[in-house]
């Protein structure tokens, strides 16, 4: 199946290199998320979250990757990503999952959001599984990976600050997502690129 072939070539990568760790003491909150991938028989597809309005959050209505900020009673920032992905859209990725491996910390260097650190998590699951929204959660929807390599989906977003900033991103059916997800989904299309996807032999 050449879905599996490339879950398999993905996962032989991220096993191949050490993920690069945000460095202690310079952040103070770590979080962690998963990117999630399914086969359709078509493709590879990603779960991408739309973040529920909230006052004070600076993510609120952003498109998201599913996870969140590590708690006290959190063995370690996998046990992060999976409780928040339970708790987040539905799904238990510790049973339904394969953890594929883990791609490079992010960490913002702003004062307009918080001192974070943000541990990716790549996980396959099967193409039947289904993500549900929460009190977090306004919807959810599958995007193919294949858009985070196709230019057509590339795009600008302009926002009005002090001055005007200019952010890429990348535009799929409406949903447009940038800022620190489009940065951890930059790594995944590098490393779809490095294995030779798309037309490269990936399958």
């Amino acid at each position: 199946m050449v879905e599996q072939k490339l879950l398999d070539r993905i996962a032989r990568e991220l096993e191949s290199r050490e993920p690069r760790l945000a460095e202690k003491g310079s952040y103070d909150t770590a979080a962690a998320v998963c990117l999630l991938l399914r086969p359709t028989g078509g493709g590879l597809e990603f779960l991408a979250i739309k973040r529920a309005e909230r006052e004070n959050d600076p993510w609120s209505g952003h498109y998201a990757l599913p996870g969140g900020r590590s708690e006290p009673g959190d063995k370690g920032l996998w046990e992060t990503a999976v409780r928040e992905t339970r708790e987040e859209v539905g799904l238990d990725v510790a049973s339904v999952g394969r953890l594929l491996g883990q791609l490079d910390d992010v960490a913002p260097r702003t004062r307009r959001i918080p001192a974070i650190a943000i541990s990716p998590f790549v996980v396959a699951v099967d193409g039947d599984v289904v993500a549900r929204t929460s009190s977090e959660v306004e919807s959810v929807v599958w995007m193919p990976l294949a858009v985070l390599v196709e230019e057509e989906h590339r795009g600008v977003l302009r926002l009005e600050v002090s001055p005007d900033r200019e952010f890429p991103t990348i535009e799929y059916g409406g949903h447009v997502i940038w800022g620190l997800t489009l940065s951890i989904l930059k790594q995944m299309e590098n490393l779809l690129k490095s294995i030779g996807y798309p037309g490269g032999g990936a399958g």
